[in-house]
């Protein structure tokens, strides 16, 4: 099994109250589950609110309006990753599904969570994905990332 990354290659600029899909992976015919992901805020405001974070099943319906991006390999023997990625989403994939929802806030907020072994979200169709999508109360920047292990 390989392990990948892909992430938001610098801020990725988060409207007030408008929800936007930071990252996706996209499943290239393997089980693609995500094994860790990461979210930071640089809001500067202490008494803002929470910006909501969702990681997200897509069946990519509408692939949505993005920027591509190529998984990097983190650890595993040397292969090619099957699935592919997008970033900065200016028109939202369908049908997402949210899988997980967690609260975080804009100043200096930073969540990662790592996934238990055999408890992974994943996707077993190809052609799905698994997004990581924010919405803001007010105008802040993120970055982030999602990591990856494909299986056979």
């Amino acid at each position: 099994m390989a392990t990948y990354t892909v992430e938001t290659n610098g801020d990725v600029a988060l409207s007030a109250a408008t929800a936007k899909t930071i990252l996706n992976a996209i499943n290239g015919g393997r089980i693609l589950k995500c094994t860790e992901l990461s979210v930071s805020f640089d809001g500067t405001s202490s008494t803002a609110e929470p910006v909501t974070v969702e990681l997200c099943a897509s069946t990519q319906a509408t692939a949505g309006t993005s920027t591509s991006h190529t998984p990097a390999q983190v650890s595993g023997g040397t292969r090619t990753v099957s699935a592919t990625a997008a970033r900065a989403y200016s028109a939202e994939p369908t049908v997402l599904t949210v899988l997980k929802r967690w609260l975080v806030h804009p100043q200096g907020g930073n969540l990662t969570i790592q996934f238990p072994l055999g408890r992974e979200p994943s996707r077993v169709t190809g052609g799905h994905g698994l997004a990581i999508r924010c919405t803001a109360p007010a105008t802040v920047n993120c970055q982030g990332y999602l990591e990856f292990a494909e299986d056979e």
